[in-house]
């Protein structure tokens, strides 16, 4: 018996009850069952499914304990990794610990010496592990099976079976669950779905919008509140039907339910809530164990400190390594917590210690006080930490438990309404800011799903959470945690349900209670003298922050006004709204401004919590309007209640002196206060709160008089009223003249946020509405005589204002200062008036309705340019009411017309009408100066277009309502007409000094508004016509349209007058004295002067006489000239007798010149399509023609040319990694190639290093603020200094390679002066040969020209042929010695890249070198030195460094980048359907020119690698180890010839199957014909005397023969005709093939031997008669009677199947051909004939002319001709005949056409991608969904992207999944969605940006970070062009290009 069973048979329950199931079910029978039994049993329990494991460095003397064999389940701790010999894990078993300390206080002797082990000298990591699927079997599932009885499972599945679940869903939201709300059915914007139920529901079909939730929230399917139609989804539609009752659970059912609940819920509460360094004592008999016993330092998560700084803390202190940190640091901010150390007390709470001790370094940003703060730890005894994790499961379970059933749900909220428990739900609410992350979430979760789910419930905890609000709030603000994970999170649950939140401001008085606890929490330690002021402190504003969450509670509250108001609710909102007003009170005149004079302020003031404060509490007030509104007696006393808090307010009205003021007869009472001098501030929230209230007054018939008379205790004058507002504009217009510059930027930013949309709801707009008040309340003079005093500007309404002022004692600068000011201060003054009076489109001051409000906002918006959806929606203030969105959908419908959008880049904008253009107004008040500014001038342009009078005019008014009828009447007071009249004398007055231009035209805008309201007859009472007569107005606007000085506004001018005059014709038939006058009138301007024309028409009347004199004067001169001509022809008669004879004989020669043009053209067509077609290889090629070769140097800007022997020229390149071309699946095996672009601009190789030097000192001072180099041998970048592309390296710029090597005299057409390629190929073999037996010593001796003839059999005059077959070049030029040193760099820069790539990879995936050595540097070869240039092998560049190993592989890196770079631009230019003859760009063409023509040189630059002389300057010992590096690249490359031409001619390597044919033909063309001979050495320092450079020889034709012959030995083994057959018919199934007729002509023995090959070879038919014949033989053998001959299965090969197989081979052979064509353009600079079309594809047949091959495939299969023989030989390969044989694939072909690269496919909606990644789990923690998942577009892995949970490690660098995925993926480069955000991420190296995503919504644009939500689709050309972009390698330059600019955000690009 082992020691388990000992202790068992000590502590055992006697043996009828041996399971706490049966003793459970004993004791409830005998009526003694408790809770204490299952709290008992959960703690004697829980412990035994905790462990921990240590993994420590190495310690012999460690005890090492047998792991655990049981599955573990991770904690919420750190984790690292075993690293094999340097680590040994400790398993600490707590069920082992806790027995041992119960029997002996002492520990074992074991884990005292693990103790002291570990102490001082170890470094490791700990796994805490909670085996939660053990505690569910051994615990969980007992629980279940006493509730349920003996079969718990049966009993569930009938429960689901019922369907008894729920009507309202309930679905609790994880973080970053996609979430749905119906625009047009839900009741507020909080109202939201869950997919499963969005896709039941008929909201899917509606306007709905899409977002992530925050976690925490909860479906409202089912909520009959929470929408107004469609409330059910069709699964809860169904659960409704069914009865509340259940069959399965019973009474008992219930009653065992009711105790197990309760169990759980006090273990919870009472473990969850352990005091830290006080849980021993939750532990019976575990005392006494403090020095010694288990116990955990905990570490918990805050809000305040950064990642860093916690991983800086844990390796410092707690000794972790970097890794181990990491996790643990992500476990914290994922669960809240984790265990950081295991050991004594004494241990863990030094420990503890040491980390509270330790100074948290700044992070440089501004820190709060929170953040200088300590971490927060604990000491926790390990059975506790046990125990609570087990609490957390049994929440968990209890939450999805109380799911099943709604009787569950009764018997849980009826145990949280006991009182007297300690898990009431005072409890829970209170005691939620002790809790962790986790436990918060869990509580939280069990509370929606089990008191959410019905009404009732719902209701009660409504009620407790209302009557707790102000103490969980004020936790909530001493808290840092974030308000997700807060209790007062639930607030939205409950006070957006309207029968609730109106219940709880009836009877629990929330209203109040949420205002007051705002004002005792938030602001009351801010009023001083009764007036907020905040204090500018960081730390005050994070408390403030977290305090307007009460103010977010209080929107949702009043979300949804009643439609009746019962007493008890119209009392309960009064009661909120006396607390509102306390609130406006003290914001009443909040941080006033005085203006600053003398010097400059010291500091910018403390503005920021003023506009936030207002910002949220804005809609509230704008609400409780909308609810007094609605209910006459409410409006009636919250009407007194404001009147009485702004009669007590004293801000400015305050015991304010008056004195009289006189304008134009009129005097007024006016108050004496001087904005300049005192105190005035933007915040009067409680005028503006009075003039909202008073808007609604007339809708109840109620006035200010019958008011006014109910308060007399109160009296409120209107100019009280207007006082304060009048103070804040005539501040702000003060602003505008320049008087308040020395008060620095806080108030111009205050000004700013004032007309901002946020804000001017409440601020702006309400502001106008108060002066309107007092413009109606107050008689019209007395109110202007108020606002000119308050401008004080009452001296300028006077007559003799200039003669004063000039008269005035002040000196003539300040006399002309004052000027400046009041001309300002007057315009700010006109443009006041006439935003009060034409203002109106709001309801209450004008008939209009709110949807009128926003269509006069929209039109004003649009008279400023066509804006996008997004646009216009943010330029308009959100609407209060969730039907905001579909207010503004028919509004914006009936008013503009919505362009689609045209491009990828474009977005869809909206257009106003043609119509409503008429009712643009310039004053507009929402204007800013700019879209001022920009709606005149466009206004102007459009009105000159339809050539009416090109000016601004007002538009029409709409009518005012009864209370604001008078204000009509400022129109006709004397004050106004004095004002007009006095302004346009003073236009008329050339010396006058107070007048400017803008007083003129604001002017002409109030007088069409005055005729304009005469006009519209909506006021009896107004007659502006007839008082305008006695101040001449119409007689001065007549002198205003003939005075030329104001031609500006002289269209305006003569709109007025033309809309004065309609107006007088109107006022005609009144009366005789209006006749007479009117008569008057019109006999002075009869008998004046005519009215002038409008500018547009003088226009046109100047410029036809300027056409008219022009004409007359050509005329004149036309006629002089004739009467020239004719009196010289008269005196040279003879002359033209003989002209014209001779004329005669041509006669109709002049118009036959242009009908012989197309004949022409015609015969040029038509010769050339009979001569040959222009070849670039073989007998026919063309001959070279010099080309231009002149550039000029875009640095220094010298015209300069190639030349051989002087300094080369450049071209700034970028190399780069890639796969683009290798994506394909299960090909390649992920190996990567080099890829090089080049923008073409040259320059001087000086000029370049100069400007590289500088580029490179610029770099590394630069700040590396947006990356962070990812490995240490990379290519320091650079921009191109013309084009700023991208760059990393240079190319040389060289002449064209023809120009080398000259044709000699054309031989004769036989091509007997050349080698015949049967003489090639055994050259070839000869050299295989020879290169595979020579050592290193003897290549130079045995590859030579004679030797190689000799030994294949040519000799004799074959040395002639040989020599005219190479091209071979006797006394070849020499190139200047930097070209080597450029192309040194080049191939450094090659290498650099490779080795970024390979030094973080485990093994080599795409070869290359895999190191760079000490020597290498970082640069791109900036003074590389001669020598070293030269003896770099092919593409092993610079000197090879000490140590590297130069490989076959390395040596070929440089023909591979050729290669791949053609391969790139050829299957991007198929991606864009671009054919070979269309024009490239620059980029592309320079590209490919230069690097094969720097290959093609170098290749012959470096054949033997002989050592050349060093210059003088260097020593004979860097000679010699140039030369010893030389002499390592001759047998890496003899090698790596060998091996390629025993491939190809010996059938020794790999099968032609496996070979990319055109890599391999760079190969065979760079890195074999300079093997042959030893004179062939291209080098300034040693002048040889003969060179072969490969530049389209009869031997370069016979390479590319051969590889096209291997291509299609290839196509024609790997054809399936099946798949073909199957291909076509989907295709094509009508159209006849193209090569039947070809096949049917061909030879009979062609015929035969195609067949034969066919047969013989093709590896489908032949795996298909394998299988035939098996069968055949099957069936041979069940016969009964044998036959003599068993018949064999033939292949069928039949005309069909022949030119089936043609087709197939032409097609298989495009790729192949478009690259040879586009390299042998540029190694022999011949161009593509006119036959190559630009439009359309590039034809087989034209391809196979241009590089001198056969285009009848017929040919190839001819015996008596060496293609067969070659063919069969490819084919012959032991490899193929092995799976011929076998009928097995055994070989990965690699196919003749590569598949076209592609992205992932994405889902055309973008909901299904987003539901698609709702549940997938972090690879690193089961129990926790991705946060950020991020697609990967290339290959599709969905990544757990920038979080530090999922950090791999790259090479020794922890960088992010996205970051390791790109190196592995796209080679180092990567693009990404982020699925959440629906943003597109380039990763690049060490540095990303964010481009524009492929999803659009129905409007044409993104939607990042799904802020509007609108539905988004899939625009396939927006992922085109992401698309286009990778296959042509242009993500580096994108991100470079993106991230040039300065505005750029710090991103950590390497955590991505």
């Amino acid at each position: 018996m082992d020691r388990y069973d000992m202790e068992d048979v000590v502590v055992a329950p006697p043996a009828e009850c041996n399971s706490p199931l049966k003793e459970w079910r004993l004791k409830l029978q005998a009526g003694t069952l408790a809770r204490n039994d299952f709290i008992e049993f959960f703690k004697k329990e829980s412990p035994k499914y905790f462990d921990y494991q240590n993994e420590m460095e190495t310690d012999t003397n460690a005890l090492t304990p047998a792991p655990c064999r049981r599955c573990r389940v991770r904690l919420a701790a750190g984790s690292g990794s075993d690293e094999e010999g340097s680590a040994s894990a400790h398993y600490i078993f707590l069920d082992e610990l806790l027995r041992s300390s119960i029997k002996n206080a002492n520990l074992p002797l074991e884990i005292k010496r693990l103790q002291e082990g570990k102490r001082g000298h170890m470094r490791g990591s700990l796994k805490c592990m909670f085996k939660e699927s053990m505690a569910k079997e051994e615990i969980i599932d007992v629980l279940v099976e006493f509730v349920l009885g003996d079969n718990p499972a049966s009993a569930l599945e009938k429960l689901r079976l019922e369907g008894n679940t729920a009507t309202v869903c309930g679905k609790v939201f994880k973080n970053g669950e996609p979430t749905y709300s119906c625009r047009e059915c839900g009741v507020d914007p909080t109202c939201v779905l869950c997919v499963n139920c969005f896709k039941r529901s008929a909201h899917r079909f509606h306007k709905y919008k899409m977002s992530t939730s925050g976690g925490g929230g909860c479906c409202d399917c089912g909520d009959d509140e929470a929408w107004k139609k469609d409330h059910y989804c069709q699964l809860h539609l169904a659960n409704r039907k069914d009865p509340l009752e259940s069959k399965i659970i019973t009474e008992a059912v219930l009653e065992r339910a009711e105790i197990c609940f309760g169990a759980i819920l006090a273990f919870c509460v009472n473990y969850l809530e352990i005091e830290p360094n006080a849980s021993l004592q939750c532990l019976d008999g575990v005392k006494g164990c403090e020095d010694v016993g288990p116990y955990c330092t905990v570490l918990y998560n805050d809000e305040s400190h950064t990642f860093d700084q916690v991983i800086q803390t844990l390796t410092k202190i707690a000794k972790c390594r970097q890794k181990d940190a990491m996790e643990i640091v992500a476990a914290i901010d994922r669960e809240g917590r984790a265990v950081v150390k295991c050991d004594s007390f004494r241990e863990c709470n030094e420990l503890k210690k040491a980390i509270e001790n330790q100074m948290i370094p700044p992070t440089g940003l501004l820190t709060s006080m929170r953040q200088t703060q300590s971490l927060r730890t604990s000491v926790l005894h390990i059975g506790a930490v046990a125990c609570q994790q087990f609490a957390l499961q049994l929440l968990g379970w209890l939450q999805e438990f109380l799911v099943r059933h709604c009787l569950f749900r009764k018997t849980f909220a009826g145990l949280v309404q006991r009182k007297q428990e300690v898990f009431c739900i005072r409890h829970i609410l209170e005691g939620d800011v002790t809790l962790w992350k986790t436990a918060r979430t869990c509580w939280h979760r069990l509370l929606i799903s089990g008191m959410l789910m019905e009404y009732e419930n719902k209701m009660v905890l409504a009620q407790e959470f209302s009557r707790r609000y102000a103490t969980i709030v004020e936790d909530f603000i001493s808290d840092d945690h974030d308000h997700a994970f807060s209790i007062v999170s639930l607030s939205v649950q409950l006070f957006t349900v309207p029968s609730i939140a109106h219940h709880l401001i009836a009877q629990e008085g929330i209203f109040d209670r949420l205002l007051h606890t705002f004002y005792h929490v938030a602001i009351e330690k801010f009023i001083q003298e009764r007036t907020l002021h905040f204090s500018k402190n960081i730390a005050s504003l994070t408390f403030f922050k977290r305090a307007n969450y009460i103010l977010y509670d209080l929107r949702y509250l009043l979300s949804l006004k009643p439609e009746v108001l019962s007493d008890d609710l119209r009392s309960g909102f009064l009661e909120g709204c006396r607390a509102l007003m306390r609130v406006l009170h003290v914001m009443q005149g909040m941080e006033s401004i005085t203006r600053q004079t003398g010097q400059h302020m010291d500091y910018e003031p403390e503005w920021e919590c003023a506009f936030n404060l207002h910002i949220k509490l804005a809609t509230t007030i704008s609400q409780v309007i909308d609810w007094a509104a609605s209910d006459v007696e409410l409006l009636r006393k919250l009407y007194k209640m404001t009147v009485r808090a702004l009669v007590r307010n004293s801000f400015i009205v305050g015991e304010m002196k008056t004195t009289a003021k006189s304008v134009a007869g009129h005097v007024a009472e006016c108050r004496v206060y001087d904005v300049s001098v005192k105190p005035v501030s933007i915040h009067l929230p409680l005028s503006r709160f009075y003039a909202g209230i008073y808007l609604h007054l007339g809708d109840h018939g109620m006035t200010y008089d019958s008011l006014q008379g109910e308060m007399d205790a109160f009296p409120l004058s209107p100019s009280e009223i207007i006082e304060p507002v009048l103070c804040t504009h005539a501040m702000i217009a003060q602003v505008a003249a320049g008087m308040w510059r020395r008060n620095g930027y806080s108030l111009l930013h205050q000004l700013y946020f004032y007309r901002n949309v946020r804000c001017r709801v409440e601020m702006l707009d309400r502001d106008i509405v108060c002066l309107q008040i007092g413009a109606s309340l107050m008689e019209s003079n007395e109110f202007l005589i108020h606002v000119l005093n308050k401008f004080n500007l009452i001296s300028w309404a006077l007559p003799n204002y200039e003669p004063f002022i000039a008269d005035s004692l002040m000196p003539p600068v300040a006399v002309d200062d004052e000027f400046m000011r009041q001309l300002s201060m007057i315009d700010e003054l006109l443009e006041l008036l006439i935003v009060i009076i034409g203002e109106r489109w709001m309801p209450g001051v004008s008939l209009v309705s709110e949807e009128d409000r926003l269509r006069k906002e929209i039109i004003q918006l649009l008279c400023v340019k066509s804006y996008s959806h997004s646009e216009l929606s943010r330029a308009l203030p959100d609407g209060n009411g969730g039907n905001s969105d579909s207010i503004f959908e028919d509004v914006i419908n009936t008013v503009a017309v919505f362009k689609k959008p045209v491009g990828v880049d474009s977005k869809g904008v909206y257009d106003l009408k043609e119509h409503l253009f008429e009712e643009f107004n310039v004053y507009f008040y929402h204007y800013t100066k700019e879209d001022k500014s920009k709606a005149e001038e466009l206004q102007r342009e459009r009105r000159k277009a339809k050539k009416q009078l090109v000016c601004c005019p007002p538009p029409m008014l709409p009518q005012l309502t009864p209370a604001f009828k008078s204000m009509a009447n400022i129109l006709q007071c004397n004050v106004f007409l004095s004002i007009c009249s006095l302004t346009m004398d003073r236009a008329l007055e050339e010396s006058s000094r107070s007048f400017t231009e803008s007083h003129l035209q604001k002017i002409l805008h109030l007088l069409g508004f005055a005729v304009q309201e005469e006009l519209s007859e909506n006021y009896p009472f107004l007659s502006f016509y007839k008082r305008s007569q006695q101040y001449g107005i119409l007689k001065k606007l007549e002198e205003l349209a003939r005075c030329s000085r104001l031609g500006a506004h002289h269209d305006f001018v003569l709109w007025t007058i033309k809309r004065y005059k309609e107006l007088q014709d109107k006022q005609a038939p009144v009366g005789p004295s209006t006749s007479s006058a009117a008569g008057t009138s019109g006999t002075q301007v009869n008998s004046g002067e005519e009215l002038p024309v409008s500018s547009e028409e003088q226009a046109r009347k100047e410029k036809e006489v300027r056409t008219r004199l022009a004409a007359e004067h050509r005329a004149k001169i036309m006629a002089q000239m004739q009467s020239a001509q004719k009196s010289f022809m008269k005196s040279n008669a003879s002359m033209f007798d003989e002209a014209g004879t001779t004329g005669s004989g041509g006669s109709g020669g002049g118009a036959m010149d242009w009908e012989d043009i197309p004949s022409s053209e015609q015969e040029e067509q038509g010769a050339v399509a009979l001569k040959p077609n222009v070849a670039c290889l073989g007998p026919d090629r063309r001959s070279y023609q010099t080309g231009e070769t002149g550039f000029k140097c875009i640095l220094c800007f010298e015209n300069c040319a190639i030349s051989r022997r002087g300094p080369p020229l450049v071209s700034s390149a970028f190399v780069q990694t890639s796969r683009v071309i290798f994506t394909t699946p299960n090909q390649h095996q992920g190996r990567s190639a080099l890829h090089v672009s080049c923008c073409g601009h040259v320059m001087h190789y000086s000029c370049w290093q100069e400007y590289y030097c500088n580029e490179e000192s610029k770099e590394q001072r630069r700040p590396h603020r947006n990356r962070v180099a990812l490995s240490q041998a990379h290519n320091v970048e650079f921009h191109c200094p013309y084009c700023r592309t991208l760059s990393n390296t240079v190319l040389p710029v060289s002449e064209a390679l023809p120009a080398f090597a000259p044709l000699a005299n054309p031989p004769s057409h036989e091509g007997a002066g050349y080698l015949p390629l049967d003489s090639f190929i055994e050259i070839m073999r000869t050299l295989a040969a020879e290169l595979g037996e020579c050592s290193e010593e003897d290549v130079m001796q045995r590859t030579s020209v004679a030797s190689i003839l000799r030994k294949s059999n040519l000799i004799g005059g074959d040395m002639a042929q040989f020599e005219r077959s190479v091209q071979l070049i006797h006394d070849p030029p020499h190139l200047d010695a930097h070209w080597f040193n450029v192309m040194a760099g080049f191939n450094k820069a090659l290498r650099n890249s490779m080795q970024s790539q390979l030094q973080t990879n485990s093994k080599d995936q795409g070869g290359g070198v895999s190191g760079s050595g000490s020597g290498t540097g970082s640069g791109v070869g900036v003074g590389v030195s001669v020598g070293a240039g030269v003896t770099g092998g092919a593409g092993a560049g610079a000197s090879t460094p000490p140590g590297d190993e130069v490989t076959p592989e390395s040596v070929a890196q440089l023909w591979d980048t050729c290669s791949y770079t053609l391969q790139s631009l050829e299957t991007y230019l198929f991606a864009i359907q671009k054919p070979l003859k269309a024009e490239l760009p620059m980029r592309h063409q320079s590209c490919v020119t230069n690097l094969v023509r720097a290959c093609s040189l170098f290749s012959a630059a470096s054949s033997l690698g002989a050592a050349p002389a060093p210059p003088p300057a260097h020593s004979s010992s860097q000679a010699a180890a140039a030369a010893a590096a030389a002499s390592q690249v001759v047998k890496p490359q003899a090698e790596l010839a060998a091996k390629l031409l025993d491939t190809v001619f010996s059938q020794k390597g790999s099968s032609v199957l496996e070979w990319d044919c055109f890599r391999m033909l760079v190969q065979f063309q760079f890195s074999v014909l300079n093997l042959m001979g030893p004179e062939n050495v291209f080098s300034t320092h040693f002048p040889a005397s003969q060179a072969i450079i490969p530049s389209g020889s009869m031997f370069d034709f016979y390479i590319l023969q051969t590889m096209f012959l291997a291509n299609l030995t290839k196509a024609v083994i790997c054809f399936d005709e099946e798949r073909e057959k199957a291909k076509r018919a989907a295709e094509m199934p009508d159209e006849e093939l193209s090569q039947l007729a070809y096949v049917q002509q061909l030879p009979a023995k062609i015929h035969e031997n195609m067949v034969a090959f066919y047969r013989r070879y093709n590896i489908p038919a032949r795996m298909q008669q394998l299988k035939r014949q098996k069968q055949m033989d099957e069936d041979v053998e069940t016969q009964e009677e044998e036959q003599q001959q068993q018949p064999s299965a033939v292949i069928r090969c039949e005309l069909h199947t022949l030119a089936l197989l043609l087709e197939h081979v032409q097609r298989q052979m495009g790729s192949f051909l478009r690259c040879a064509s586009l390299f042998y353009r540029c190694l022999t600079d011949v161009d593509f004939p006119d036959t190559f079309h630009p439009d359309q594809p590039d034809r087989f047949d034209l391809m196979c002319h241009y590089l001198g091959l056969d285009s009848n495939l017929g040919a190839y299969f001819d015996m008596e001709t060496v293609y067969a023989t070659m063919m069969n030989s490819f084919a012959s390969h032991p490899d193929i005949l092995r799976v011929l044989e076998s009928g097995e694939q055994i070989i990965e072909v690699v196919p003749c056409l590569r598949p076209l690269p592609r992205l992932k496919s994405l889902d055309e909606d973008y909901s299904d991608l987003i539901n698609s990644v709702s549940d997938i789990f972090c690879p690193n923690n089961e129990r926790e969904e991705m946060k950020s998942p991020t697609m990967c577009l290339i290959c599709g892995a969905i990544l757990c992207g920038q979080s530090y949970c999922c950090q791999p490690e790259l090479g020794k660098m922890s960088v992010g999944a996205c970051t390791h995925h790109a190196h592995d993926c796209g080679a180092e480069v990567g693009i990404f969605l982020r699925i959440r955000d629906c943003q597109v991420v380039y990763l690049g190296r060490g540095k990303g940006c964010f481009v524009q995503p492929p999803y659009l919504d129905e409007y044409g644009e993104t939607d990042q970070g799904l802020r509007r939500g609108n539905p988004l689709r899939l625009c396939q050309a927006a992922y085109g062009r992401i698309y286009l972009q990778w296959l042509g390698h242009g993500l580096h330059e994108e991100i470079a290009r993106l991230n040039d600019n300065t505005s750029v955000p710090v991103t950590q690009w390497h955590h991505m």
